[in-house]
């Protein structure tokens, strides 16, 4: 049944890339104005019961009403009963800290942001902080279920999920700040080996019969001791009898839903801060997934990122038969230690990266600072922008099967599509209508053998085996500048950096645009006059007098 199955999605894949990318027929179109916390109006009208929270109510003799609230989240959720799918109840909480591990119930909803006197609404004015207080996790998830509003932070776990845990659970998560949350290594860990399970998910560990909405939520500075995913950690196949598809991979290939990861904001976020035997066993600074995930990560700007010990992307990892859905991301600055600083995929998986932004990112090992497919694994990379990564190019193919077309490749340092492969039983791989120009280098073939790389109607401007068609237009990054600032500073609050521009003009063009300062990369969020808002704390970076570099958006001159 395994191997059917394999021979099946082999096929997809071929159909797919000859279809145009049948996953995506529809543009989609990178949308910063969609990601991040907002404060979003509660539907009362979907509840049976309302009850209220606040720091400055009691449990004793609070009545859970809004002018007698209870005093802490879990007493809430101890004392409601009376709920069923027909009869959902909501839980309003009043701006304040709030301590203790919060156990979610189904059919009933947590929304922060209130002030406590009228019960008006604005998670940014009413900061409403679930602590951990480092001694432990900070939620268990529940099925059906919303956690929306809420500041999720200091959670400390000895096994996975030190913000939240969602263990056969799919929750909706939304409009959090999940910041500074961390796991620690396993009490056994052997620092003298290499490849070892450790603990995963800092921000949020998904694990086996989960599919959560997670959307709209800021990750930062969240961190594993040892383990993969420091902001996110998908792991397990989900085996849900009778559940609907949310995709068409789900429905044609498996059957099944997916976990949503859309609209969320990673930065800063570290995977094995503490594996100095590096080990490679902390895989994926912003998000990873393993043992069969497949997840939708869609629309996110995943900015800054880092993965130590030896171990392969600061974006997004993959490996053990996943199958995410990569589409329509900012993965720009992210650092992997060993490869892959956007993103690496491994062992026997497919993911399919659609319509992103891919630039600056790269390893501190001189690896590919773009895309990596290693040991087995599969992908399809069509339609993105590969741009400016630092170390080793842009995508590498080693001992893999790729499709890889209508991608615009440029600028990248190193060999911009390298192709390696020992292995006959793939099909020939495929290179076919790219933009590969102006790279430090443009393709290498080494087959030993292996599968062929069928190279065909590409711009490039090498010769690659004899093949060198010229067929597309070219994009001119003429709109890339630089600007002058008086300076800058982080709002810790909002985790955005504010630079002062030291010049005239009208920068509101320049929102979901990338930005470096030195080795800083991330994406404008917002302008105001002279003032310009990236996502993620470039203090660090920036020295007096430095220029902002705005990167271009490689526009195609038609």
């Amino acid at each position: 049944m395994r191997k059917n199955r394999l021979r099946i999605f082999t096929g997809l894949l071929l159909m797919q890339a000859l279809a145009g990318s049948i996953l995506f027929a529809q543009p989609v179109v990178r949308d910063i104005k969609q990601i991040g916390p907002v404060t979003e109006a509660v539907d009362f009208n979907g509840y049976g019961d309302i009850y209220y929270v606040s720091a400055d109510g009691s449990d004793e003799s609070g009545g859970g009403s809004s002018t007698t609230p209870w005093q802490s989240v879990n007493n809430a959720l101890k004392t409601i009963t009376d709920v069923s799918e027909a009869k959902r109840a909501a839980i309003l909480v009043a701006g304040g800290s709030y301590k203790g591990i919060i156990e979610m119930r189904p059919y009933i909803d947590l929304f922060g942001g209130f002030d406590g006197k009228n019960w008006t609404r604005d998670i940014e004015a009413n900061t409403t902080i679930l602590d951990g207080e480092n001694l432990h996790r900070v939620v268990i998830a529940s099925d059906s279920a919303t956690i929306d509003g809420f500041t999720i932070s200091h959670g400390r776990a000895k096994t996975h999920g030190g913000g939240i845990l969602c263990d056969d659970a799919s929750p909706t998560i939304s409009n959090c700040s999940i910041v500074e949350n961390y796991v620690l290594e396993p009490e056994d860990f052997n620092h003298e080996r290499i490849h070892q399970d450790a603990h995963h998910g800092a921000g949020i560990a998904v694990f086996f019969n989960s599919a959560p909405v997670i959307r709209n939520n800021v990750f930062y500075d969240n961190r594993t001791s040892i383990g993969n995913g420091a902001g996110v950690a998908f792991y397990g196949w989900i085996r849900i009898e009778g559940a609907p598809a949310t995709s068409f991979e789900a429905n044609v290939m498996i059957g099944g839903l997916q976990a949503q990861l859309k609209n969320n904001v990673f930065i800063n976020n570290v995977a094995g801060e503490n594996d100095i035997g590096r080990t490679r066993s902390s895989n994926g600074g912003a998000i990873s997934c393993a043992y069969e995930a497949r997840p939708i990560i869609e629309n996110n700007v995943i900015a800054y990122n880092e993965a130590k010990g030896r171990s392969d992307a600061g974006g997004i990892y993959s490996e053990y038969y996943s199958y995410p859905t990569v589409v329509g991301n900012w993965l720009v600055g992210n650092i992997g230690d060993d490869d892959g600083g956007a993103i690496y995929a491994m062992r026997m998986g497919s993911i399919t990266i659609d319509q992103n932004f891919i630039a600056g990112n790269w390893t501190r090992g001189g690896g590919v600072g773009g895309i990596r497919l290693s040991k087995e694994g599969r992908g399809i990379i069509t339609n993105n922008i590969i741009v400016q990564n630092q170390t080793g190019g842009a995508v590498q193919c080693v001992d893999s099967y790729m499709i890889m077309h209508d991608n615009l490749v440029m600028h990248n340092k190193g060999q911009a599509i390298s192709y390696r492969s020992n292995f006959s039983y793939f099909q020939p791989s495929v290179l076919e209508q790219n933009i590969i120009r102006e790279n430090e280098r443009a393709v290498s073939v080494d087959s030993f053998g292996g599968a062929s790389l069928t190279i065909t109607k590409n711009n490039i401007d090498e010769k690659v085996q004899g093949k060198h068609n010229k067929n597309k237009p070219v994009a001119r990054p003429s709109d890339g500048q630089k600007l002058k600032s008086k300076g800058l500073e982080f709002d810790s609050s909002r985790y955005q950096t504010i630079i002062e521009v030291d010049q005239p003009g009208n920068f509101s063009d320049l929102v979901g645009r990338v930005v470096r300062i030195n080795e800083f990369w991330s994406v404008i969020c917002a302008t105001e006059g002279n003032k310009i808002f990236t996502w993620g704390n470039a203090q660090e970076q920036y020295k007096a007098g430095d220029e902002i570099e705005i990167i271009s958006d490689y526009r195609i001159n038609q």
